[in-house]
């Protein structure tokens, strides 16, 4: 009986941890497109990052019909507001994390203890300032580019959808800089060979 009452409360736990995404499809004769919008807690369970709510996040699912391959194209897919009518294709991996830095390693000029003083009136013996022997500028500049070293863009290669011809059912996430973006009011459209697909998120 307690083996019961413990497996029911796990699978009541487990039930009750599941959040319904809000979601949409639509289909034609080429593609049956599904795609719910990632809140922050499924972006941090992924990435460890909710990326500051820069974004909207679409998990979308990709099924060909018929024995010809479908040709994914990023630029296929739009992401619209309907509140504030802003729209964006989705970004590259490499848009979104791994972006390198200009260092720039600056050489201090040398002091040297005791700079000669003059007693008279106070005046300083050499010019410039006191204390100081000018150097020459060996400021150096280096490009550091840490892209591959990144493992969040890694991540992202992996997760974000692959431009590829697919002939089995494709899931992969998209990113659109639309951010503080309500999914009720966001509409995706996809742009197949057989015309226009849209739809909104319930």
């Amino acid at each position: 009986m307690r083996l019961v009452v413990t497996i029911w409360l796990l699978a009541f736990a487990a039930f009750a941890g599941e959040k319904k995404l809000p979601s949409g499809e639509a289909a034609n004769d080429v593609v049956t497109i599904q795609g719910s919008v990632l809140d922050d807690e499924h972006l941090q369970q992924i990435f460890s990052s909710d990326f500051n709510h820069m974004f909207s996040v679409i998990e979308v699912t990709l099924t060909p019909k018929g024995d010809k391959p479908l040709d994914i194209r990023l630029d296929d897919f739009l992401l619209r507001s309907e509140q504030t009518g802003a729209n964006s294709g989705p970004l590259q991996a490499s848009q979104i994390g791994g972006q390198g830095g200009l260092v720039i390693n600056r050489a201090e000029p040398k002091k040297r203890g005791g700079g000669f003083s003059g007693g008279f009136g106070g005046m300083m013996g050499g010019g410039g300032s006191p204390g100081m022997i000018p150097q020459p500028d060996n400021s150096k500049i280096e490009i550091k580019d840490d892209r591959e070293q990144d493992p969040l863009l890694g991540m992202l290669k992996r997760k974000i959808l692959a431009e590829k011809p697919v002939t089995q059912p494709t899931t992969a996430l998209l990113f659109f800089p639309l951010d503080k973006e309500k999914p009720k009011h966001l509409a995706l459209v996809y742009t197949t060979p057989s015309g226009k697909l849209r739809f909104k998120f319930k």
